[in-house]
């Protein structure tokens, strides 16, 4: 039985379907709902933008608690209260090791649809947390096939 969901919220096409498929669990197994959200560096050093303005850090983070604060207050409307967490870092590192402090027995999030050649260039955070984490990982599609992406 499911006691405590986290959900890894970022800016994905899949969000919506993510929140809802948590939501559903969530009142199924009676479970406590966590969202989190990542602030990564890393992101911007993969842009391969030479000489990042410093506005743009300030940017980058107010993007991802806007991410997280917008999927607090759908999951709200939807009837369940939620606990927050706004994390900075590696993005497997940071879901992985919040997932053990909550004591969570599923992580759910997106999947994004990548061509070939970016799957073979990028790291996928979805690979990594099942790779890694130290529960199950629940991988939520929008039923696209990558013909379609």
């Amino acid at each position: 039985m499911l006691k405590t969901i986290l959900v890894a919220v970022d800016a994905s096409d899949q969000r919506n379907a993510v929140l809802l498929q948590a939501v559903e669990m969530t009142r199924c197994c009676g479970a406590e709902l966590h969202l989190a959200s990542v602030y990564d560096l890393n992101q911007l050093w993969e842009t391969k933008v030479p000489e990042p303005a410093p506005d743009i850090f300030d940017s980058l983070e107010a993007e991802t608690r806007k991410l997280l604060e917008d999927a607090r207050q759908q999951v709200h409307e939807w009837g369940i209260l939620t606990q927050c967490h706004f994390l900075e870092g590696p993005v497997i590192e940071q879901i992985t090791s919040l997932a053990g402090q909550i004591g969570a027995d599923l992580i759910i999030m997106g999947h994004r649809h990548a061509s070939r050649l970016r799957r073979l260039l990028a790291n996928s955070a979805a690979k990594g947390l099942i790779d890694q984490s130290p529960c199950s990982v629940m991988i939520v599609r929008d039923g696209k096939t990558t013909a379609d992406a």
